[in-house]
């Protein structure tokens, strides 16, 4: 696997680390900080928060594993493509504050790159 994106997986596990932690914040009380629609219940927090935070650690594992998982990246990029555009759409609902927009955004970065690792993969195969 190329460097590039062994860092790309990186960085990657450190955004769903912080989006672990906004996603749990409204768990501890801390709703104004986390920009999330007031009064969701813990139970949806808890498992949306655990499986960005499981999903950063696979990231971080496949950024030091010997053999890369391109059906792990083909899920990770669709998977980041549908956040964006639900973060998108609920902004535009009036449903989310602007910041879900840019961390969309950064979803969607994320997205294109993984789809660009396994374009580029596939022709070497």
């Amino acid at each position: 696997m190329d460097r590039w994106f062994r860092y790309v997986l990186i960085s990657t596990a450190i955004f769903n680390l912080f989006g672990a932690v906004i996603f749990a914040l409204p768990i501890f009380g801390q709703e104004k900080l986390s920009a999330l629609p007031q009064n969701t219940h813990p139970l949806y927090l808890w498992i949306i928060s655990s499986w960005i935070f499981i999903l950063g650690v696979a990231y971080l594992w496949l950024a030091f594993a010997d053999k890369p998982e391109p059906l792990f990246i083909a899920v990770a990029a669709a998977a980041k493509l549908a956040i964006a555009l639900i973060f998108f759409t609920f902004w535009m609902l009036g449903e989310l504050k602007f910041s879900f927009v840019l961390s969309g955004c950064v979803d969607l970065f994320y997205a294109m790159v993984f789809i660009y690792w396994l374009l580029q993969t596939s022709q070497k195969t």
